[in-house]
């Protein structure tokens, strides 16, 4: 009767340990700086693997030439852009190789059969956040998602130089003394300003960025709203840089 006894609080004992330990390990995969899930912006849907390129031509078919000929063609370089921000849905940056004039085009996938081309098409970008599952849950959740926005929709040939600093600014070539000087001038300028992108001190919803767009040195406040829409507000700091031509 004692040894009943005795292995029945054993038994209790076991599963309070069991208990506890899954409770441990449930909090530090939460830990304390899990943000609050009521600031958490989330759209549905469901996990998506990688696409094959049979996959990407298939869809393809319906944009038609130039992006479905490229992506035909063995030489073209297919890569899936980091999308941790989405459960669903992707981003894939088709690249031309020679003799073919360089051209980047950004294809956004997301269900059975949707794909987008998001070269020079914002709208085309948040049709494809509103199907993928949009999900920003920190402050480098939101700086990504600018940034892969900018990046994505840029032109075929060319975009925006996202900046961490001036110092990585494209500069001219082969620089006149003028443009030496200028240059001098402009790193002393912005040297303690430009900054990698960032959330803003001011709001936990909208990001900070400097870049350099047809070699002007602008600084982008891109707000993300609740549908994942970004609405960007600019200020000029430099509307002449001594760098090369950027579109």
């Amino acid at each position: 009767m004692g040894r009943k006894i005795i292995g029945g609080y054993v038994g209790y004992i076991v599963l309070f340990i069991i208990v506890f330990i899954t409770c441990a390990i449930a909090y530090l995969a939460l830990g304390p700086g899990t943000p609050d899930p009521r600031r958490v912006l989330t759209r549905g849907g469901l996990i998506m693997t990688d696409l094959t390129r049979e996959e990407l031509i298939r869809r393809a078919a319906r944009l038609g030439p130039p992006v479905l000929t490229t992506l035909e063609k063995p030489e073209t370089v297919v890569e899936r852009v980091p999308t941790t921000f989405f459960s669903s849905g992707g981003i894939y940056r088709v690249s031309t190789r020679p003799p073919e004039r360089p051209r980047l085009y950004v294809l956004g996938v997301w269900g059975k059969d949707g794909i987008k081309v998001l070269n020079n098409d914002p709208e085309g970008f948040f049709e494809l956040a509103a199907n993928s599952g949009l999900k920003l849950a920190s402050g480098a959740d939101y700086v990504t998602y600018v940034t892969t926005f900018l990046e994505s929709t840029r032109d075929f040939t060319g975009g925006v130089q996202i900046l961490t600093k001036i110092e990585e600014s494209w500069w001219i070539p082969s620089p006149t003394p003028e443009e030496i000087r200028q240059r001098e001038e402009v790193i002393a300028k912005y040297t303690k300003v430009v900054e990698a992108p960032r959330l803003s001190r001011e709001s936990s919803t909208t990001v900070v960025v400097y870049v350099i767009r047809d070699r002007a040195l602008v600084r982008m406040q891109a707000k993300v709203e609740s549908s994942g829409r970004i609405e960007i507000n600019e200020n000029v700091l430099e509307p002449e840089m001594p760098t090369v031509m950027l579109r």
